[in-house]
């Protein structure tokens, strides 16, 4: 396990021979670190520090400090004592795999999705289709009735036209 404190500690004697500067409150001033922290890690208060508080401190000296040498992945402190064979070219490979597996999987989602829209289209083009055929057999039918009864050949029917109404009585 890396001991940041002690990383950060290198950091600050580096900052204070090569920048001049010692005060903790003018790197507070620098960084929007609290003062009362560089004391604290000074003096083995803080267990360790955070990458959060090395980042801030690196970039108040233009990032020049190696953050795999503050996590105990390099041997080299400053960025520039990096040799380039060492900086590497980051293998993007997998990071396309998973963004490709990913997209895969949202256009077969994608897909079923819509079978799953063009099955409800479907059914309701079927259902539309035979609500048509009714309605023209209705049409047609009545049609048919209107022709009978324009016809005015109303004497095929069983009964005479008004015979369900029965005799009424008169009210006086």
């Amino acid at each position: 396990m890396v001991d940041t404190r002690e990383k950060f500690r290198e950091m600050l004697n580096d900052i204070a021979a090569t920048d001049g500067i010692t005060k903790f409150n003018k790197l507070a001033e620098m960084t929007g670190i609290n003062a009362v922290t560089f004391t604290r890690i000074k003096n083995n208060e803080i267990k360790s520090v955070s990458v959060d508080t090395f980042n801030k401190l690196n970039a108040a000296f233009g990032n020049r400090y190696n953050l795999r040498w503050f996590q105990g992945d390099s041997e080299y402190m400053l960025l520039s004592d990096v040799p380039e064979k060492d900086y590497g070219k980051p293998d993007f490979s997998s990071y396309i795999n998973a963004l490709l597996a990913k997209s895969d999987e949202t256009i077969a989602s994608l897909k079923r999705e819509l079978a799953s829209k063009d099955e409800v289209i479907q059914a309701k083009d079927d259902r539309i289709s035979d609500l048509t055929k009714l309605a023209e057999e209705r049409l047609h039918r009545i049609a048919e009735l209107r022709r009978v009864i324009d016809s005015n050949n109303l004497t095929d029917y069983m009964f005479p036209v008004g015979s369900a109404e029965g005799k009424k009585q008169k009210r006086i």
